[in-house]
């Protein structure tokens, strides 16, 4: 376990992200805008072994993390400013992305979680909302602070591995028959995508900033959970899926036991997905060879 105040950690960590190739932990920080990074054997009251913070940065609300060992790159997806960022994978301090992908064309709507995948030369990014310039005054941020009428479905945005600036994603996942209103995390594996989506609306007590409560809020307006709700799902694409596409592949239903699936990671070799499930505070296995 690693904690105290030395850790650097705050009350939420959005994305965790194991390192294999270096055997190390990363976590993002959206209270501390922040990343940082510790040794996997860590245990106790120990400090990160980087933290990546500061204005050249860039970030202000990270929650996705990723580190592609094979480009030596790390990546980032940020909620509040709805960018991906890239930094060397040992970037530490006040350091300036080397490639950022955002803006109007990108599509992307407070991104919740992002990967790479090496192999294909992706990087794929998950929201909860998207951005249509319409209904966002041409296509400027708001966060799902809005009321549920301004609302937009989020999806899944592919992008270039490469891509930089405002740039039109690859492909992107989106519409009424992909059953997403909102994407948590995001996993990649032997060209599929893996996603958890939870729909189940919810708007947090507090403004953006966390500084005082929402405009009109009296209090924590927490939806009724269901377990096995259709509405929550793990959805299975192909990287090469582009438009309203049906997932591929889906867990879900009572026997799931899942309520508000959230964190997901994914093991080709045994044929196991594993996702966190913040409803009910549980982590689940699910031995599925054939979602791969």
């Amino acid at each position: 376990m690693i904690w105290g105040t030395v850790s650097k950690l705050t009350r939420v960590a959005h994305g965790v992200f194991y390192d294999a190739g270096r055997d190390q932990i990363v976590g993002s920080e959206p209270l501390a805008s922040s990343v940082v990074t510790f040794d996997a054997g860590a245990n106790g009251q120990v400090p990160p072994l980087r933290v990546l913070q500061g204005p050249k940065t860039q970030l202000h609300q990270p929650w996705g993390v990723a580190v592609d060992d094979l480009h030596h790159e790390l990546v980032v997806g940020d909620y509040a400013s709805s960018n991906i960022l890239v930094y060397p994978w040992d970037a530490n301090g006040d350091v300036a992305p080397i490639r950022t992908i955002g803006g109007v064309k990108t599509m992307m709507r407070g991104i919740s979680d992002i990967t790479v995948d090496p192999k294909d030369n992706l990087i794929i990014a998950v929201t909860m909302q998207s951005r249509t310039s319409a209904a966002s005054g041409g296509g400027v941020y708001t966060s799902h602070y809005e009321t549920a009428e301004t609302q937009h479905p989020g999806g899944i945005f592919i992008f270039d591995r490469t891509a930089n600036g405002d740039v039109k994603p690859k492909g992107m996942i989106f519409g009424p028959h992909t059953g997403i209103m909102a994407t948590a995390q995001v996993q990649v594996a032997d060209g599929k995508i893996f996603a958890t989506v939870s729909n189940t609306p919810y708007q947090p007590p507090y403004n953006l900033a966390g500084t005082a409560p929402r405009a009109g809020c009296t209090g924590p307006p927490l939806p009724p959970l269901t377990m096995g709700s259709g509405n929550n799902f793990v959805g299975v694409w192909n990287v090469t899926d582009n438009g309203d596409v049906p997932p591929r592949f889906i867990i879900h239903g009572p026997s799931s036991q899942m309520v508000a699936p959230a964190g997901i990671a994914v093991n080709p070799k045994a044929g196991e997905v594993y996702v966190t499930d913040g409803g009910v505070g549980s982590t689940f296995t699910f031995l599925v060879p054939q979602a791969f």
